[in-house]
């Protein structure tokens, strides 16, 4: 074997080539591993930026691509199960039947919810130098940036709410019994082709699907927005683009990087959904829809039956390293987070700094204000966000006047009320087209407003989550 004379190399290692590795022990694995050398000599990150005079939703990858490359599996992102006290099972990224050890995994309720997210802590920082703005991730903090501790957490793999109806608790389960039923839990559409057994929980407000999640324990919630904040960030980082809904492509770039979106997602319905004979605007899919793309990044085709067994709509579901449904389908109520409308119709974003807080969806008692969004050009009509605040990864609109292919690509919608207070409404839905993003956003719902198609998915962090920035050394 040949041998290596560490007093000569070790002052070579800054010359990196992103094939050169070194070899690392993982504490918490217990195993050795090759790891690229530029992960411990230059502190590498994760980068895309876009030019803020450019119009495209499309990024460039900056910085380190190696570990652009490889930021998934630095992540762990994927679908694990996760128990009440936050321990976690990583799936088989190719079959989430079974564990990663081999052993049947059930997705029944029995053994843990079915949730996506990452296994590690991790970093985020944003900011804007010359004319780009930046987006980056790391497994250690940025020096110069304002980063973003990101602990390990996860949501819903499923992308949309679950209601155990024995004991009123939020959960996230492929299951067809009766204690799992969907929609507004009618029980007369069970034997129909309009069952909602196996189907997402909808019409409750954003309040009761919080205290359903925190029957959990600490660190459960609805919908948090640091959550779908942050999963927002690292699509584009990813993918690099902005604009989920752009045609899914399966092959790499030159630079073997993520390319493109994953289409349009479940947005294009169609009057049958809300017609005598569709759905009322219910939950159609099953939960099981999609879980065969593992942890994979894609398209799952389902076909929807009308009435007479016939195909009323084939429902493309997105899958991003296995979270399924996290834009359009079923829209989503912000939690943790609360808009106060202005005068003038515009508004302004509050917040809950931490995770473990208490707080309600009808008093800004406890909360903090963030960002401010614009009142509509045209009240209560679509338009579409230029600019977006990541600030304390509370991603409010700032700025409207893009397009469904410039900018972000995603709706907002004011009615330029100045009334009360309003619950943030997130994702789009099955009905909406190409408004439905995952940084869509309608702020004119009450926060008592409840709705056939609303749920709020269940959250999680095994820790407090501070969405506070410090900046890093």
């Amino acid at each position: 074997m040949d041998g290596i004379d560490l007093a000569n190399e070790l002052d070579n290692l800054n010359v990196v080539d992103e094939n050169d590795l070194i070899l690392g022990y993982s504490k918490a694995g217990k195993k050795f591993g090759f790891v690229p050398v530029s992960f411990v000599t230059n502190g590498g990150y994760a980068c895309r930026r876009w030019n803020i005079n450019n119009s495209s939703p499309t990024g460039e990858a900056v910085g380190n691509l190696d570990y652009l490359r490889n930021l998934p599996s630095l992540l762990g992102l994927g679908c694990y199960l996760v128990d009440k006290n936050h321990g976690r099972r990583k799936l088989d990224p190719t079959n989430h039947y079974k564990f990663a050890t081999g052993e049947t995994a059930k997705l029944d309720g029995t053994m843990g919810d079915y949730m996506w997210g990452w296994s590690t802590k991790w970093y985020y920082a944003w900011w804007v130098e010359g004319n780009y703005y930046y987006e980056a991730a790391s497994l250690k903090p940025i020096p110069g940036r304002y980063n973003y501790l990101i602990p390990v957490a996860s949501t819903s793999a499923l992308g949309v709410a679950i209601v155990d109806r024995e004991n009123s608790e939020l959960v996230s389960v492929v299951n067809q019994s009766a204690r799992y039923r969907g929609g507004n839990n009618d029980a007369a559409k069970d034997s129909t082709y309009k069952t909602l057994l196996g189907r997402a929980a909808t019409g409750l407000s954003a309040e009761t699907f919080g205290a359903y999640a925190r029957k959990k324990g600490e660190g459960w919630e609805g919908y948090w927005y640091a959550h779908s904040g942050i999963i927002g960030a690292l699509f584009r980082i990813i993918f690099g683009t902005r604009n989920v809904q752009s045609a899914y492509n399966a092959n790499k770039d030159s630079n073997g990087l993520f390319q493109g979106g994953l289409g349009n997602g479940v947005t294009d319905a169609g009057a049958w959904w809300s017609g005598a004979d569709g759905y009322g605007t219910y939950p159609f899919l099953p939960t099981s829809a999609g879980v065969e793309l593992a942890d994979n990044c894609g398209v799952s085709n389902y076909a929807v039956k009308g009435a007479d067994g016939s195909t009323v709509y084939t429902a493309p579901i997105p899958s991003f390293f296995g979270l399924k449904n996290f834009f359009g389908y079923m829209g989503r109520w912000g939690r943790g987070e609360l808009i106060s409308k202005k005068a003038d119709g515009s508004g302004d974003m509050y917040i809950v700094p931490r995770l473990h807080s208490t707080y309600s969806m009808s008093s800004l008692t406890g909360l903090t204000k963030i960002a401010s969004f614009p009142k509509a050009a045209v009240a209560s009509t679509w338009e579409y966000t230029k600019q977006l605040s990541m600030q304390n990864l509370c991603h409010t609109p700032t700025l409207t006047g893009g397009t469904t292919s410039t900018y972000y690509a995603d709706g907002f919608h004011n009615d330029n009320a100045v009334s009360g207070l309003r619950v943030p409404a997130r994702g789009g839905n099955a009905g909406a087209g190409g408004i439905a993003g995952f940084e869509c956003l309608v702020v004119y719902y009450g926060v008592s407003t409840s709705h056939a198609y609303f749920g709020s998915p269940l959250c999680e962090a095994d820790e407090d989550w501070d969405t506070t920035p410090f900046l890093a050394v």
